[in-house]
């Protein structure tokens, strides 16, 4: 009977990595082809701004909502985003907009007034005013400030906006304990719709379409709606199913040693295969809860090889270079009088790296499920190899003593 039971869970296991297996594959394919045809140069992920909510959100939706932008879309896209929050497009007369959308101080900050608006489309008699908020927290009565501010300078109406990720409500320190109308819109809804009509409007003017396109997959991303969340999404569905959910249970209890699995089989295992054939000790597992591996000559006496992290629970921020170290029969000893830098690691020598020492790259940095790839590929062990052989290069070239 427990034969046959072990032999259903089998079968159960080998059905959900197939199809694991087949998504994954998908997704690969899907990510290949978008890679061939350009979708990931993008200028706001080259230059680093794709988080930042002044500098580039609040910047680039008020400049979009400028009807004297330099877009030359005219009034179309505040027509469009009028649309998309139900609001009649004669609300706002594009005609006498003011220019002075972005960031507009109101004044010094009291109780019930003041601050900086971060948009505000307005006609003199009608206003659209947008708090925006991506990452920054709420400041105290600051939705109220900004609703006072409506109330008195446009007294023929005017709407205000609170701009999340996602929609969520306000603090209720930024209402000021008061009730008054708002409406929260988000960018994984509102903002996508409205940039997917920009960029129909736009369609005769090459520059600026290509320029909301690229924006309109930063919003993507910030808000997980590109490609690999629709993986993940697919995938959390299939491991969610009631049949599925119980197994799925088994595998994670096996984490830990699956990550380790991992590490042994693809880092540690050719490493020890290769410089044992070369006469060298290999070792795992620092001192001081350190994590990691070292290879030396049984005649140095101080000194090995290093590629370590103090962060084992995680594999975070993996270093490489030669350190001193001490077990029995070896003594720690460090004089900085011994402090040489090599050629071929960044970092300046210090007390712990005589010698210098280095991060590993970025993309091999990490030895957590996110780089699982890299490692089975076989990247990261020939990474550390090849360094670990450039290293003991300098080493016999400049004839450094490791005793």
């Amino acid at each position: 009977m427990f034969e046959k039971e072990q032999v259903n869970n089998n079968d159960k296991y080998e059905k959900i990595f197939a199809f694991i297996t087949k998504l994954y594959i998908e997704a690969k394919q899907i990510e290949e082809k978008r890679r061939a045809n350009g979708e990931f140069f993008n200028i706001f992920n080259i230059l680093g701004v794709e988080y930042e909510e002044v500098r580039l959100h609040s910047a680039f939706i008020a400049e979009l909502l400028n009807p004297q932008g330099g877009h030359g879309a005219s009034y179309h896209f505040l027509q469009a985003f009028l649309n998309t929050l139900g609001i009649k497009e004669d609300y706002i007369d594009y005609t006498q907009c003011s220019l002075y959308i972005k960031e507009r101080t109101i004044g010094p900050v009291t109780e019930t007034e003041g601050g900086r608006i971060d948009i505000i489309v307005e006609d003199g008699r009608h206003a659209i005013i947008i708090e925006n908020k991506i990452y920054a927290q709420d400041q105290p009565n600051q939705l109220l400030r900004y609703y006072n501010y409506g109330k008195q300078n446009f007294p023929e109406g005017f709407k205000l906006f609170y701009l999340t990720l996602d929609g969520h409500d306000p603090e209720e320190k930024s209402l000021g304990g008061k009730s008054f109308d708002y409406q929260n819109i988000s960018y994984e809804e509102e903002i996508i719709r409205w940039l997917e009509r920009c960029c129909e409007i736009s369609k005769d003017k090459p520059l600026a379409n290509a320029v909301i396109k690229q924006y309109s997959e930063i919003v993507k991303q910030i808000t997980n709606l590109d490609v690999d969340m629709q993986y993940n999404n697919n995938l959390k569905s299939v491991l969610l199913k009631q049949e599925n959910v119980l197994a799925v249970g088994e595998i994670m209890k096996l984490q830990a040693e699956w990550e380790e699995g991992i590490i042994e089989e693809y880092i540690w295992k050719p490493l020890a295969d290769h410089f044992q054939s070369k006469g060298f000790v290999f070792k795992k597992d620092c001192l001081y809860g350190e994590s990691g591996a070292w290879i030396y000559r049984e005649e140095w006496k101080y000194y090995a090889l290093f590629v370590w992290t103090s962060n084992k629970k995680y594999w975070k921020d993996m270093h490489i270079g030669i350190s001193s170290y001490e077990e029995p029969n070896r003594k720690y000893k460090i004089y900085k009088k011994d402090h040489v830098k090599l050629n071929c690691l960044e970092e300046t020598p210090s007390d712990i790296w005589p010698y210098g020492w280095e991060y590993l790259p970025e993309e091999m940095r990490n030895w957590d499920c996110y780089i699982t790839e890299e490692i089975v590929q076989g990247k990261v062990f020939e990474y550390i190899k090849e360094k670990f052989e450039t290293i003991l290069s300098e080493i016999e070239e400049r004839q450094l003593k490791m005793y």
